[in-house]
């Protein structure tokens, strides 16, 4: 007889999980685009998906997170794409090409990601979840895979660090003007003109200063 499938199965329930999580960060963005972020609670946003304040806390640790709840994903699909980049391109080209993968997501998901910068913008709670969790997890990410690019320990060598950090800089900057255009400017274009830019830097610091 052939075993009955159940709510205990892994692939069930972590569907079910991944519906759950997906309903509250819908109805999390709804309502802090229509009421504001301070303004909506946690209880807000449960009731809105006809869940309890408890089961919203079991799958996000707060509001900020909810908002962000997406964002490991990214980083996870960052992470394929800089593992797809050919072994001897340049720490800085995969690096390139790794954001673009991001950017291709916030111009998919423009009002979302909007929401999100404006926020970020408006509630100081929010820019330092952006950046101390977020854009944190997503450079140590970048100094992760350029260390392994690289064959070295980050802790020792100081290149891996230095080329996320410009690499988040880069990221940072273009989606600020990209807000500021209500995402009608093209944030890959922004992105590849902000590491363009990098590299004129790099190529300026090599030529050092010009000739008296």
């Amino acid at each position: 007889m052939a075993d009955t499938v159940t709510d205990s199965t892994p692939g069930r329930r972590e569907r079910k999980k991944r519906r759950t999580r997906d309903d509250l960060i819908q109805q999390a963005v709804r309502l802090f685009a229509a009421n504001g972020f301070d303004e909506t609670t946690t209880e807000d946003i449960a009731e809105a998906a006809d869940l309890s304040q408890r089961t919203f806390f079991r799958h996000f640790s707060s509001k900020e997170a909810v908002l962000y709840g997406d964002m490991d994903e990214l980083r996870l699909r960052m992470r394929a794409a800089l593992a797809d980049r050919p072994a001897d391109e340049p720490p800085i080209d995969a690096v390139r090409q790794a954001i673009l993968t991001l950017a291709d997501n916030y111009e998919a998901e423009r009002e979302h990601r909007l929401l999100q910068a404006r926020l970020a913008a408006a509630y100081p709670a929010v820019s330092a979840y952006s950046r101390a969790v977020v854009q944190a997890e997503w450079e140590r990410e970048l100094i992760r895979a350029i260390s392994e690019r690289l064959g070295v320990d980050p802790v020792m060598d100081p290149r891996p660090e230095i080329v996320a950090g410009a690499a988040m800089s880069a990221l940072r900057v273009s989606i600020r003007r990209w807000t500021a255009s209500s995402g009608t400017d093209h944030l890959p274009t922004i992105v590849d003109e902000a590491f363009d830019a990098l590299s004129d830097l790099s190529r300026l610091a090599a030529a050092g200063p010009p000739a008296q």
